[in-house]
């Protein structure tokens, strides 16, 4: 029993009646093997079995349970630490993008399925923040894999959008209008046409097509907002596509202008219900205002001709017709007196 120090109230601290604990139970695994072993060279000894029944039955049972304590008594080894995994920068950039991970956040990857190799189920660890330590740790999916993997090389849907974001970039348009609409396993709200207004590059109005009712601007804590869907915002919905590793990205472009009129994602080619469209329609840019004149081309390179003096208009007069314009005068005119009469 633990004694109590007189004046004092405390304990014997608990450390050691663990110590004492696990001591004990060190011994008494030691005893309990050492008698099992006497037991068996006792039943070796002895000619006949005072318990009766098989002798050599009896003995492997023993032996059998002197293995196992001799099992359970061995230090259990080191769990092995995953490693984490060298990527390339592609890689890299393609988990940074698709994980979010910028500024003072940093990652790893640990070869949890230890192939020596990116694969599912290898486990992704971010860590960074005020403390600098795990903020997160998942397994990385199959998905995840071959999203990752799949920059290494561009897609033809990647190259499609490559080539028509330039042509776009290139016209320089950024006042224009456009009809969206959504199609989905969704709601009928979400699957109404919207008339977009372009001003500036920028979203400045969006209107439902069939009513003419006015949507609100939620772009500020919206990022599915409409008010994001100009020109670049369509774009985005294709490689936001293609980013998420999409089972099939398809997009049609406008041959003019470059801007998408279609897009279909779906992301698990076995799921259903999960894919969506989108379609674009009625594009117009607004028209530029010039001061050319009427019928000159707009860069067409006119060359200038001789510059001709302008017209003036003309001149008011009092003489009847047929009678020369002697030239206006402000003076007013002299009297020469009454006219001579002739003899």
């Amino acid at each position: 029993m633990t004694a109590i120090t007189q004046g004092s109230g405390v304990r014997d601290s608990q450390p050691n009646n663990q110590t004492s604990s696990s001591s004990s139970s060190s011994q008494v695994t030691t005893a309990t093997s050492t008698a099992l072993k006497n037991a068996v060279t006792g039943i070796q000894d002895q000619a006949r079995n005072p318990l009766g029944g098989n002798n050599d039955a009896l003995m492997a049972l023993i032996q059998q349970l002197i293995d196992q304590l001799g099992k359970g008594c061995r230090p259990k080894p080191p769990t092995p630490v995953d490693k984490p995994l060298e990527l390339s920068k592609q890689q890299d950039a393609a988990i940074r993008e698709r994980f979010n991970i910028g500024g003072s956040l940093t990652y790893e990857v640990l070869d949890s399925k230890k192939d020596g190799k990116l694969s599912a189920g290898d486990t992704l660890v971010i860590s960074g923040g005020i403390t600098g330590g795990e903020i997160s740790r998942q397994k990385l999916t199959a998905k995840d894999v071959k999203a990752i993997n799949s920059g290494g090389t561009t897609s033809t849907a990647q190259q499609q959008l490559n080539t028509n974001l330039k042509k776009w970039d290139s016209l320089g348009i950024s006042d224009y209008s456009l009809t969206f609409q959504r199609s989905c396993f969704c709601t009928p709200e979400s699957t109404r046409p919207i008339n977009i207004q372009v001003r500036d590059g920028s979203v400045t109005e969006a209107r439902y097509a069939d009513t003419g009712e006015l949507i609100p601007d939620d772009r500020q804590y919206n990022k599915q907002s409409v008010y994001n869907l100009n020109g670049d915002g369509l774009f985005n919905l294709v490689q936001q596509g293609i980013n998420s590793g999409a089972a099939q990205v398809d997009a049609t472009y406008d041959k003019q202008f470059g801007l998408p009129t279609s897009i279909y994602i779906d992301q698990i080619g076995q799921a259903v219900d999960d894919e969506v469209s989108y379609t674009i329609s009625n594009f117009q840019p607004e028209p530029v205002f010039t001061t050319l004149a009427v019928g000159e081309e707009d860069g067409g390179g006119i060359t200038p001709g001789p510059i001709k003096p302008p017209v003036e208009p003309p001149i008011a007069t009092t003489l009847a017709i047929g009678e020369e314009d002697g030239g206006f005068t402000n003076e007013l005119p002299i009297y020469l007196g009454p006219p001579i009469k002739a003899d």
